[in-house]
């Protein structure tokens, strides 16, 4: 995956004009999730500031965060953030080889992912659980999850039935070996046989029983808004290696699958994720959330806008409330107040 396309700047302010309070995007500008959001924010007179981490540069551009009143500082403007949406990568590469980059790449991770935290309102909302993590928390919920172990040798898989198995990473499929430019090990489904031949990688993975299903769903959860696609592609890294080969169509979303999708986006407190479903004749099956899950791909093989006109929907909502708790009361309810007042004494 190439992030390395430029963007024309690392910071984009829509409106131009100064504004107290600014919804706050964060993302590697060679995603396109937020530009398009952050168009349709500016049409629906939403400020803005979209914000490139793989561009920042703490030197020319400053970038102040003040603790005591919430106060953003960033190219000499000031606001005060009423939403904040991160979205993972950030910039993680190491060109030269010293370990205070890393430090550095680490805090400007930090500072973004944790910026959402000085805020009224901040997507995705909820804890970044791991996939066992959410494994555990689905099965908890009394959802069915794909029978799993971790191993760091899939020959012992045995447990698990079925001819095809699936092999994941634990973590993130990707590392940033070079700024900009992403390599990973993707998910594939492995015969039996194949994967007993085998040398162990070395380190822990998931291996997974092979679900076989009617239907693969990926539903999109913004603050109780949910979106459907079915999914048909010939293996799991399909949407990587061979994007021809995949097909996407935008559904209504299946009324089990919907309460699924509910129930454990509630139980997590995820304002938005992208859940990864199977439908079988009898249950809806649990794969994964990525609360940093990405939409534009979804919309443009479907031909459709729905999902960025409704995150900015999402988006203009939060921020709207957020307003409306920062204002004063109206003058009749603070008369009603003081009425109520004097008759306690």
């Amino acid at each position: 995956m190439d992030l390395r396309a430029p963007s024309p700047a690392a910071v984009r302010w829509l409106p131009e004009e100064e504004c107290a309070s600014r919804v706050v995007l964060a993302d590697r500008a060679a995603r396109g999730e937020f530009a398009a959001l952050q168009a349709v924010l500016h049409r629906l007179g939403v400020p803005t500031v979209r914000f490139d981490a793989a561009q920042a540069d703490g030197g020319r551009d400053p970038l102040t965060i003040s603790l005591d009143d919430g106060l953003v500082t960033l190219e000499g403007r000031s606001f005060r953030p009423t939403v904040v949406w991160a979205r993972g990568p950030m910039p993680r590469a190491i060109p030269d080889g010293y370990a205070g980059s890393l430090i550095g790449a680490d805090s400007w991770s930090a500072l973004v992912g944790q910026l959402a935290a000085l805020a009224p309102a901040g997507l995705p909302g909820g804890d970044r659980a791991g996939r066992l993590a959410q494994l555990a928390g689905a099965a908890a919920a009394g959802v069915r999850t794909p029978r799993t172990i971790v191993t760091t040798d899939p020959r012992t898989a045995e447990a698990l039935k079925g001819d095809r198995l699936v092999v994941k990473v634990l973590d993130e499929h990707f590392v940033e070996a070079v700024p900009g430019r992403l390599v990973g090990l993707l998910a594939e489904v492995v015969g039996r046989e194949t994967l007993m031949r085998r040398r162990p990688p070395g380190f822990p993975v998931i291996v997974q029983e092979y679900v076989e299903h009617d239907l693969e769903l990926r539903v999109y959860y913004l603050d109780g808004d949910l979106h459907a696609f079915a999914v048909t592609k010939p293996s799991p890294d399909a949407p990587w290696r061979n994007p021809a080969a995949v097909s996407v169509r935008g559904m209504p979303v299946p009324p089990r699958a919907a309460e699924v999708v509910e129930r454990l986006a509630r139980g997590w407190g995820l304002t938005y994720g992208a859940f990864d479903l199977l439908l079988t004749p009898e249950d809806v099956v649990f794969l994964e959330v990525n609360a940093d899950g990405d939409w534009r791909w979804f919309e443009t093989k479907a031909g459709t806008r729905a999902l960025t006109n409704a995150a900015a929907a999402m988006v203009m909502t939060l921020h709207a409330n957020v307003q409306r708790a920062a204002a004063p009361p109206p003058i009749g309810d603070v008369l009603d107040f003081l009425v109520l007042g004097s008759e306690t004494w």
